[in-house]
């Protein structure tokens, strides 16, 4: 029997199978895919899903879809409880690119049961009712915090840096990437749309989003965005998103 390196559960003729994993820092896995489609869902923090184009800011009240075949990486800023559920290709009547979903109560206690099932408990055909119940409960997608992720290597690379807390400035950047300042000025004006200044707010930015969606307060998301006061932050914040800080907050369940 197959095994499926990074999700762990083996692999047999089941629509759905579902595992829960625990993941430190260190054992988050790279950038990868499945065979099958994934239903990834943290209910203890928040996490950040790179998508390919998207990098998604996904609150523990949120689970995210990950189309079979899709490349991804899931990451948190301290060890996570991942619930799974891992449907073969055409089994899940859900969007063709990765897409969010708000969990209500029902909702998490569906993922939950059907992830804790064995697999004899997958061949009753109560299992396949309770995955009917969840698939029509996931009726649409939910609006979550993304932020697009430029195609250009070496700016994808500047992007994670920032939002993992390095506030490296351009000279310094460019001389790294070996390019001259106003080369690397160019390219993020043709890859991104905004000059570096513009750019590298909006990353800062979207720091705060985790402590958000985490439900602490405004002023701990504006320390981790480099804000000096929270009224600075919440200012910056509207101006970026349309909603203030708290507004998200309510918005996402944070």
């Amino acid at each position: 029997m197959q095994q499926d390196a990074i999700g762990g559960f083996v692999e047999e003729d089941s629509p759905v199978i579902g595992v829960v994993t625990g993941f430190t820092p260190a054992t988050m896995p790279e950038t990868h895919a499945h065979r099958r489609g994934q239903l990834a869902w943290c209910p203890d923090r928040p996490v950040t899903v790179e998508t390919g184009a998207a990098l998604h800011l996904v609150a523990p009240g949120t689970a995210i879809w990950l189309p079979p075949g899709h490349p991804h990486r899931i990451r948190a800023a301290g060890a996570r409880q991942s619930v799974n559920l891992y449907t073969q290709p055409g089994a899940a009547p859900l969007p063709a690119e990765p897409a969010p979903f708000l969990l209500a109560a029902l909702e998490r206690e569906l993922v939950l049961a059907l992830a804790e099932a064995s697999r004899a408990d997958r061949r009753e055909p109560a299992f396949a009712r309770l995955v009917a119940v969840l698939w029509d409960r996931l009726d649409h997608p939910s609006a979550t915090p993304s932020l697009p992720l430029p195609a250009d290597p070496r700016l994808r690379r500047i992007a994670l840096a920032h939002l993992d807390g390095d506030d490296t400035a351009l000279d310094r950047w460019a001389g790294t990437l070996g390019l001259s300042r106003r080369s690397l000025q160019r390219l993020v004006t043709r890859e991104t749309g905004q000059n570096w200044a513009g750019w590298t707010r909006a990353l800062r930015l979207a720091r705060g989003l985790a402590p958000l969606m985490a439900g602490q307060s405004v002023q701990s998301a504006a320390h981790a965005a480099g804000y000096a006061t929270a009224s600075g932050f919440v200012a910056a914040f509207h101006a970026a998103h349309g909603v203030t800080p708290g507004q998200l907050q309510r918005r996402i369940g944070g």
